[in-house]
Protein backbone atom coordinates (compact mmCIF):
# COMPACT_ATOMS: atom_id res chain seq x y z
CA UNK A 1 0.00 0.00 0.00
CA UNK A 2 1.42 2.94 -1.23
CA UNK A 3 2.11 6.35 1.90
CA UNK A 4 0.27 9.48 0.74
CA UNK A 5 1.31 12.51 2.44
CA UNK A 6 0.00 15.74 2.30
CA UNK A 7 0.79 18.06 -0.11
CA UNK A 8 3.15 20.72 0.75
CA UNK A 9 2.31 24.53 0.07
CA UNK A 10 3.11 26.17 -3.36
CA UNK A 11 6.68 26.44 -3.57
CA UNK A 12 7.63 23.89 -0.54
CA UNK A 13 9.15 20.57 -1.97
CA UNK A 14 8.12 17.35 -0.08
CA UNK A 15 10.46 14.57 1.59
CA UNK A 16 9.16 11.63 4.05
CA UNK A 17 7.15 13.79 6.29
CA UNK A 18 8.36 17.26 5.82
CA UNK A 19 8.11 20.23 3.42
CA UNK A 20 11.20 22.15 2.57
CA UNK A 21 11.47 25.60 1.36
CA UNK A 22 14.77 27.10 -0.17
CA UNK A 23 15.10 30.74 -0.52
CA UNK A 24 15.58 32.59 -3.85
CA UNK A 25 17.95 35.08 -2.48
CA UNK A 26 20.88 35.68 0.68
CA UNK A 27 19.78 36.92 4.12
CA UNK A 28 21.40 36.67 7.55
CA UNK A 29 20.48 33.87 9.84
CA UNK A 30 18.40 35.68 11.81
CA UNK A 31 16.37 37.31 9.31
CA UNK A 32 16.23 33.65 7.73
CA UNK A 33 14.91 32.10 10.69
CA UNK A 34 12.11 35.62 11.18
CA UNK A 35 11.24 34.09 7.63
CA UNK A 36 10.82 30.63 8.33
CA UNK A 37 8.39 30.94 11.41
CA UNK A 38 6.53 33.31 9.20
CA UNK A 39 5.88 30.86 7.51
CA UNK A 40 4.78 28.36 10.54
CA UNK A 41 8.07 26.97 9.79
CA UNK A 42 11.55 26.93 11.55
CA UNK A 43 14.83 26.94 9.45
CA UNK A 44 15.73 23.40 8.06
CA UNK A 45 15.64 20.65 10.46
CA UNK A 46 16.91 17.16 8.84
CA UNK A 47 16.68 13.81 10.69
CA UNK A 48 18.08 11.25 9.30
CA UNK A 49 21.18 11.12 6.24
CA UNK A 50 18.25 10.47 3.60
CA UNK A 51 16.78 14.06 4.17
CA UNK A 52 20.68 15.70 4.37
CA UNK A 53 21.36 14.38 1.34
CA UNK A 54 17.85 15.88 -0.31
CA UNK A 55 18.81 19.08 1.27
CA UNK A 56 22.30 19.27 -0.38
CA UNK A 57 21.19 17.82 -3.93
CA UNK A 58 17.96 20.74 -3.94
CA UNK A 59 19.68 23.81 -2.40
CA UNK A 60 22.18 23.94 -5.52
CA UNK A 61 25.68 25.82 -5.87
CA UNK A 62 25.01 27.93 -2.04
CA UNK A 63 25.48 28.02 0.84
CA UNK A 64 22.16 27.38 2.81
CA UNK A 65 21.33 28.44 6.76
CA UNK A 66 20.02 25.14 8.52
CA UNK A 67 18.47 25.58 12.28
CA UNK A 68 21.79 24.80 14.16
CA UNK A 69 22.79 26.96 16.61
CA UNK A 70 24.95 26.93 19.58
CA UNK A 71 25.94 29.78 22.47
CA UNK A 72 29.46 28.99 22.32
CA UNK A 73 32.13 26.33 20.32
CA UNK A 74 31.50 24.77 24.20
CA UNK A 75 27.97 24.61 24.05
CA UNK A 76 26.31 21.41 21.89
CA UNK A 77 24.32 22.29 18.81
CA UNK A 78 20.73 22.66 19.45
CA UNK A 79 17.86 22.64 16.68
CA UNK A 80 15.66 26.15 16.77
CA UNK A 81 13.10 23.93 19.08
CA UNK A 82 16.40 23.91 21.81
CA UNK A 83 16.66 19.94 21.33
CA UNK A 84 20.44 18.98 20.88
CA UNK A 85 21.28 17.64 17.65
CA UNK A 86 22.98 14.26 17.48
CA UNK A 87 26.23 14.69 15.76
CA UNK A 88 25.26 12.24 13.08
CA UNK A 89 27.23 14.83 10.80
CA UNK A 90 30.45 16.72 11.90
CA UNK A 91 29.92 20.43 12.14
CA UNK A 92 33.10 22.34 10.60
CA UNK A 93 34.06 25.85 12.41
CA UNK A 94 33.90 27.41 15.40
CA UNK A 95 31.11 30.04 14.43
CA UNK A 96 27.25 29.80 16.04
CA UNK A 97 25.12 29.26 13.24
CA UNK A 98 25.44 26.17 10.98
CA UNK A 99 25.16 26.00 6.99
CA UNK A 100 25.30 23.51 4.42
CA UNK A 101 27.83 23.89 1.83
CA UNK A 102 28.34 21.95 -0.90
CA UNK A 103 29.88 18.83 0.99
CA UNK A 104 29.54 19.37 4.73
CA UNK A 105 27.71 21.32 7.14
CA UNK A 106 29.80 24.34 8.50
CA UNK A 107 29.08 27.35 11.18
CA UNK A 108 29.97 31.12 10.78
CA UNK A 109 28.84 34.22 12.59
CA UNK A 110 24.72 35.04 12.04
CA UNK A 111 25.22 38.67 10.24
CA UNK A 112 26.59 36.82 6.72
CA UNK A 113 24.32 36.64 4.07
CA UNK A 114 23.21 33.49 2.33
CA UNK A 115 20.56 31.79 1.04
CA UNK A 116 18.20 29.26 3.42
CA UNK A 117 16.13 26.60 4.01
CA UNK A 118 12.67 26.18 6.00
CA UNK A 119 11.36 22.85 7.20
CA UNK A 120 7.89 21.74 8.82
CA UNK A 121 6.25 18.67 9.15
CA UNK A 122 3.13 18.04 6.26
Amino acid sequence: MNKTYAACSKNWTGVGNKCFYFSGYPRNWTFAQAFCMAQEAQLARFDNEEELIFLKRFKGDFDSWIGLHRESSEHPWKWTNNTEYNNMNPILGVGRYAYLSSDRISSSRSYINRMWICSKLN
